[in-house]
């Protein structure tokens, strides 16, 4: 992990700079403390035996012994510049302050969220995010779900644009070529599993369709039913494809009716674990649960 960090110091120098208030934490040459920014990086390994500066000098050091000279080349002349400007507002007595580039600005506070928007740009707002990340969910169900929304999970149809002589055909029901509309939940084994689990929840609207499924997890409905949607479909998800991948290779099957009942344990752990967060808000999760089973 240390190594990875070190890789990432060219990306990072740039959302960092240096404030200078007494000078005593501040690299001359390494730190990005003035206009100019990072020295090192204006002058190279020849800035500090031109300007008469050693390598590992603070702000502080170079203010109080170095004295000021001409010099041929311009850059120099104006490094000595950023020095006499610092010289005449003077040094303080408190510590200096690190700047984290936050937006346009900098600040003395870092922010993950921000960062991460810097490096990654504000993407638009999916209509089914929602239905993914929500209160109390599962984060490994979430993740898988979003992969699968994204059409990333390596079902037979996409690995057999990878490898042409691999077999694709659905390994639960073994009738018909894998793709991810299939395996959720047309499929004859996932067929079994998902109406058993949701029918009664979704009435008017289940559906065994991705496509159709996939806005119901954003359908206006009670707080308790959508939530009790959102997690038994990201679980049903989740433990299909470990059953589908659990048979490709070779691994003993589960009948339909027994992942019916893990991914009813499932739910039921879910809710016991929320009780203990005293949200009343979802007190009734298992008496609603109970009444769709």
């Amino acid at each position: 992990m240390w190594k990875k960090l070190l890789k990432c110091r060219e990306v990072a120098a740039v959302f960092s700079k240096m404030k200078v208030q007494n000078g005593m934490s501040t690299s001359f040459w390494f730190d990005d403390w003035s206009e100019l920014g990072c020295l090192m990086d204006k002058t190279g390994a020849g800035g500090p035996m031109n300007m008469s500066i050693r390598l590992h000098d603070t702000v502080d050091t170079v203010i109080q012994k170095h004295k000021r000279r001409r010099h041929r080349v311009e850059l120099y002349n104006l490094i000595e510049l950023e020095i006499l400007k610092v010289k005449n507002r003077g040094l303080q007595s408190e510590e200096d302050i690190r700047l984290w580039k936050c937006g346009d600005d900098y600040k003395p506070s870092f922010t993950t969220k921000e960062t991460w928007k810097l490096l990654r740009g504000m993407q638009e707002r999916v209509d089914w995010f929602e239905g993914v990340w929500f209160r109390y969910s599962t984060p490994r169900f979430s993740f898988h779900t979003w992969v699968a929304i994204l059409d990333r999970l390596p079902t037979g149809d996409r690995i057999s644009l990878w490898n042409g002589g691999i077999a694709v055909m659905c390994p639960l029901c073994k009738d018909c070529p894998e793709t991810k509309n299939q395996l959720f939940f047309q499929c004859k084994y996932s067929g079994e599993v998902w109406p058993s689990l949701t029918r009664k929840l979704l009435r008017i609207d289940y559906t065994n369709v991705w496509d159709d499924i996939i806005p119901l997890l954003t359908k206006r409905r009670t707080k308790l039913e959508l939530f009790l949607f959102r997690y038994v479909f990201q679980a049903t998800l989740c433990a299909v494809w470990a059953e589908r991948n659990g048979r490709r290779f070779g691994e003993d099957p589960k009948a339909a009716s027994g992942l019916t009942k893990i991914i009813d344990k499932q739910v039921r752990n879910r809710i016991s674990s929320i009780r203990h967060s005293h949200n009343s808000a979802y007190h009734g999760a298992m008496g609603t649960w109970f009444s769709f089973r």
